[in-house]
């Protein structure tokens, strides 16, 4: 995905004033568009494998352009798909690509070039807005074994987090949760993120914190 297309959808200010002045009507998303949810593969597993358990209201935008809003959305971490509600409350996948959507004052982005082995089609968390973007990739899968003598095997969903840096050109940065990892990868105005980060006491493993230095550096 090409930055300024990134730019102009990561406009979180605009459509969040839109989400809450109604802007937005509230369309039902028509059958032809979904296809079912096979989600037998979660049966029996500790742990969950969605953001949230319980459909939620949100907002999404397909790669063909169009946007929804108040659409009953649920994600799943595991198969990091984004699935709809249809009208008879069945859980339906998006035919075409979902580019971005929001929920809970969440925003999920695919599209930025990997800098690992993530898929170019991964969702990232936006916890930073700006030239600059913090990012959140939160990646679930279902781990077995059999606990010892015992002949059950039980099934959990593992979650990790990383976090990663867009810069100004759009290339991503994978960074530790450590002081020296984000200050780095920054690079520039490292005085003043220093002087900052020391009259704010931030604690550069905090995610809070991480954002906190990411939104001042964004004003610099």
């Amino acid at each position: 995905m090409k930055r300024p297309f990134l730019l102009q959808l990561l406009g979180i200010c605009s459509f969040c004033l839109l989400l809450g002045s109604g802007a937005f009507a509230q369309t039902e998303i028509v059958d032809y568009m979904g296809r079912p949810v096979m989600a037998k593969q979660y049966l029996d597993v500790k742990g969950s494998p969605y953001l949230d358990d319980e459909w939620q209201e949100g907002w999404v935008k397909l790669q063909d352009g169009r946007e929804y809003a108040g659409v009953r959305l649920k994600y799943d971490q595991v198969a990091d798909e984004l699935m709809f509600s249809n009208k008879k409350g069945e859980a339906q996948l998006f035919v075409h690509p979902v580019v971005a959507f929001e929920l809970n004052k969440r925003l999920f982005v695919s599209g930025y070039n990997p800098v690992d082995a993530t898929p170019l089609t991964a969702f990232y968390e936006v916890l930073v807005n700006g030239p600059t973007q913090l990012l959140k990739r939160t990646s679930k899968w279902v781990h077995e074994e059999v606990p010892y003598s015992s002949a059950t095997k039980v099934r959990s969903i593992i979650e990790q987090q990383n976090y990663y840096l867009s810069d100004r050109e759009g290339r991503l940065t994978k960074l530790k949760k450590d002081r020296k990892s984000l200050l780095q990868a920054l690079g520039r105005k490292q005085a003043d993120l220093e002087k900052y980060t020391k009259a704010n006491r931030l604690d550069l493993r905090q995610e809070q914190d991480m954002a906190k230095l990411v939104a001042y550096y964004n004003t610099l």
